[in-house]
């Protein structure tokens, strides 16, 4: 039953339960009668839902938007950072099998992701009242399988470019069907600074650990892990006199990449903190302090491009980042924005009206 009248279906059948011999009822009976309310109530009556039609659906789509784009941006990462050979990278041991690991988690994770997916785009369709849109998330439900099929094996090129119009017309059909009946309203929440505090300081002494370690990564420990046996002050020399490479310009750009994303860490922390940020509930600062690690370890890229490449062009070597930090960024800047996609899909459903039957 929906969350806003479990509690009250569960009170009424346990006193049926608990009366059934007095009215010379079977409890078994009972107990197959609430199983078959259950199984066929109508999950989107205001009576049941407390929201007006439409609700249910809407969330349960979007929530499965966002679920698969959580998972397309983690899926992404792992294959674009999944060969891990180069003679040349230096990862302890330990560190290497700690990565294997989370990865093949991972690997379950996404899948369990994919078929969730599935299941709240058919539950989104199974509650819709629109042909239109509950076509269009049936479409979507299957058209997931489909590219998940070609995310996992080669397929033709027209089977996998299917899988993606299925998938990606349906739940826009879908979702833009679902909006146009019922209106989006957003509500206005807000949050107490004992519990908006914790989140914010946690969140920004999250994202300057990171950069810090970004630019120590950047500047020492990556470069010492593509040219093993160097030290890094000989590193730079050999760099310089063979490239042209400039030290100074490289650590410029390095300090604008940490100094741009740790201003907007503090940016938000500052507001968060003051009586005007009530609105930054724990849930939107997640989304902004996740949104900004993710952006900040993918920009991470080009900061450290100028040194990449004249590290390649004077040793020989690839112009990717391969120290073990770099492999674990790989991982937490994808895994930042899809835990943040995720906190927006979830939001929390808007106020109940129980208590006061809504006619459909």
């Amino acid at each position: 039953m929906p969350a806003a009248s479990r509690e009250r279906h569960l009170e009424q059948w346990r006193a049926d339960v608990a009366g059934a011999h007095e009215a010379g009822v079977g409890r078994g009976d009972v107990v197959r009668g609430a199983i078959a309310v259950a199984l066929t109530a109508d999950r989107d009556s205001p009576v049941l839902t407390g929201e007006p039609r439409g609700a249910a659906s809407r969330r349960l789509s979007r929530r499965g938007v966002t679920l698969l784009a959580a998972v397309g941006t983690t899926s992404a990462a792992l294959w674009l950072t999944a060969d891990l050979a180069s003679p040349a990278v230096a990862i302890p041991s330990a560190v290497e099998i700690a990565l294997a690991v989370g990865r093949s988690a991972l690997g379950v994770v996404l899948l369990g992701g994919v078929l969730l997916a599935i299941v709240l785009f058919i539950g989104a369709a199974a509650l819709s009242r629109s042909a239109v849109v509950r076509g269009a998330f049936a479409v979507t439900a299957l058209g997931i399988p489909v590219l998940a099929l070609a995310a996992m094996c080669p397929i033709p090129a027209g089977v996998s470019a299917a899988g993606v119009g299925l998938t990606v017309g349906g739940a826009a059909i879908g979702l833009a069907g679902a909006w146009r009946s019922m209106p989006l309203v957003l509500e206005d929440r807000s949050s107490p600074l004992t519990r908006r505090r914790p989140v914010a300081i946690a969140g920004l002494v999250s994202v300057t650990a990171l950069l810090a370690l970004g630019v120590l990564d950047l500047l020492v420990w990556n470069p010492l892990a593509k040219v093993p046996g160097y030290e890094l002050s000989a590193i730079y020399a050999e760099m310089i006199a063979a490239d042209g490479f400039d030290p100074a310009l490289a650590a410029q750009s390095v300090a604008v990449w940490g100094g741009v994303w740790l201003v907007a860490a503090v940016g938000v922390t500052v507001v968060a903190l003051t009586r005007g940020g009530a609105w930054l509930t724990p849930r939107r600062l997640g989304i902004l302090y996740l949104s900004i690690i993710g952006a900040a370890l993918f920009l991470r890229l080009f900061a450290g491009f100028s040194i990449g490449m004249s590290i390649a062009d004077t040793f020989g070597t690839s112009g990717g980042d391969v120290s073990a930090l770099s492999q674990v960024f790989h991982l937490v800047g994808p895994l930042s924005f899809a835990a943040a996609l995720l906190l927006f899909g979830w939001a929390p459903a808007g106020r109940r009206t129980t208590g006061v039957p809504l006619t459909s």
